[in-house]
């Protein structure tokens, strides 16, 4: 089963400034057990060990010093992360959107998503930009922060509006667009 995807028209960014004790800042070389343990609350199996490669290394034109983000506590101590870079096709994709268990609850994703954003929009040729990003049905929590953020659910395959209206009335949400991989409206979901 393919994951959902969601898009943003890169129209108008928001951004949530860091909860109060945070501050956000880029990956630097060495945290690759740092970042590989933030994403094993939830993101990746607590066994996995190859997330690195197959999630940053494989990726063309991803530079982690400038396009994963960490929140950290005041300590300088990471807590969770997120990825935002620039396809060779142009587009953007946010990707490992992941925070530690332990510091759920101050709205981190919100920040580095916000984050990740405006710097994509920097980057971003032209004016027809589009960031993408794939998830799963059930991280519902994440879903609404990204709806939060303006991004749209994607019609991709025959099952997604169905999938789609689930996870949308699981959230509460009603009335909200669907788009195609490209971002031309293809109806409402209610």
């Amino acid at each position: 089963m393919k994951q959902l995807m969601m898009l943003h028209r890169m129209d108008k960014i928001r951004t949530c400034p860091v909860a109060d004790g945070w501050h956000i800042r880029t990956f630097r070389p060495g945290e690759e057990q740092i970042w590989l343990e933030i994403c094993r609350h939830g993101l990746v199996d607590e066994n996995c060990t190859d997330a690195l490669d197959w999630a940053i290394i494989a990726r063309e034109n991803l530079v982690p010093e400038k396009d994963l983000f960490f929140a950290c506590r005041e300590d300088d101590v990471p807590m969770a992360t997120t990825i935002g870079y620039v396809r060779p096709s142009g587009v953007g994709d946010i990707h490992m959107v992941a925070c530690r268990t332990d510091a759920r609850g101050h709205k981190l994703g919100d920040a580095l998503l916000g984050r990740a954003m405006a710097k994509l929009k920097e980057e971003m040729p032209g004016e027809n930009r589009i960031t993408r990003l794939t998830t799963d049905d059930w991280r519902l929590p994440a879903i609404k922060g990204y709806i939060r953020a303006g991004f749209l659910p994607v019609l991709h395959d025959d099952d997604m509006e169905e999938r789609w209206k689930k996870v949308l009335a699981e959230l509460g949400f009603n009335g909200i667009p669907m788009v195609t991989e490209d971002g031309e409206d293809t109806g409402i979901i209610l």
